[in-house]
């Protein structure tokens, strides 16, 4: 087993009719201020060009107005240099602005800054206690980078029965990195009792989303039989799509089947391969900018 570290660029926000939608548990007491509304149109380039200079001018004024919504996009311009330069530690104290008003996406973010040390001290502990703050108000990203911490023990004691809990809330939600890191912990009995059904059950959830370590960890389970029937032409089909996402696991199994597939089989793939992704569930709502999280995605390839 290897551990794999990466940082994801997740959509962990959504928009309706024009209007940025609320994090799970938050409450907004007034109407958002026009600055915020026009803001998102001009970061997300929904009826006027994208402009991340105008937006980041009238994020400021909402942020200046104790919008925690657009406290929350301010930062996250600072924090990758959309239109401003690249500054974390501006970006920390708008997360914390934010934060401090309960809104669990910038909860997230400044634990994930505090978990790095980027823009603040490196603090792991400051970091559970942001995302647990998030994760207890349901933000499922959230609850999946508190599970990954117990999970590692970076900088906190390793537990594995709570970062099964904290995957379970966040693999129920449908997030694919909680998903796969839940399999995992199926697969090694750990926190949990070792059952490879449920493993193949929720790592095929997350592989249907596109996670590539997950189609990598399907193919594993097809190609050794666990939990699902052994079958090398559909192992060398999620192993190919998880190599074509950047998964070199993937890439070095894939050789390895290829050299002990027949023709037919080869070509069978082929044809599995020449098939949509299976739906996984689609959302109808148009997504916002990518939040950088972090996530530890673990591989099942010895």
């Amino acid at each position: 087993m290897s551990l794999q570290y990466r940082l994801s660029l997740l959509l962990c926000l959504t928009f309706a009719l024009g209007s940025l939608l609320l994090p799970p548990g938050f409450a907004q007491s007034t109407p958002a201020p026009d600055s915020f509304e026009l803001g998102i149109l001009y970061f997300s380039g929904r009826s006027v060009p994208t402009n991340y200079e105008k937006s980041a001018a009238l994020f400021r004024a909402a942020a200046n107005a104790g919008d925690p919504r657009a406290q929350f996009m301010l930062g996250h311009q600072y924090a990758v240099g959309l239109g401003l330069p690249k500054d974390l530690a501006r970006a920390a104290d708008l997360y914390r602005a934010a934060a401090d008003q309960g809104y669990s996406h910038a909860q997230n973010n400044l634990a994930n800054l505090y978990q790095r040390g980027q823009g603040v001290p490196q603090d792991p502990q400051t970091a559970v206690r942001w995302y647990l703050a998030a994760a207890k108000q349901g933000d499922a990203i959230a609850q999946a980078n508190l599970g990954s911490m117990y999970m590692t023990g970076g900088g906190i004691a390793q537990d594995f029965p709570q970062a099964a809990h904290w995957f379970r809330l966040a693999a129920e939600a449908g997030q694919p990195n909680a998903q796969n890191d839940l399999g995992v912990m199926y697969c090694l009995g750990q926190g949990v009792p070792q059952d490879f059904k449920e493993a193949a059950r929720l790592v095929q959830a997350a592989a249907k989303q596109g996670l590539a370590s997950a189609q990598a960890n399907l193919g594993y389970l097809y190609e050794h039989g666990q939990g699902l029937q052994l079958d090398y032409v559909t192992a060398f089909a999620w192993y190919t799509r998880a190599s074509s996402g950047g998964n070199h696991d993937a890439a070095i199994r894939l050789a390895r089947l290829r050299q002990i597939m027949t023709p037919k089989q080869l070509n069978q793939a082929a044809g599995l391969l020449a098939n949509p992704l299976p739906a996984a569930g689609e959302s109808a709502a148009t997504p916002a900018p990518n939040i950088p999280t972090a996530f530890t995605l673990r591989s099942l390839n010895p």
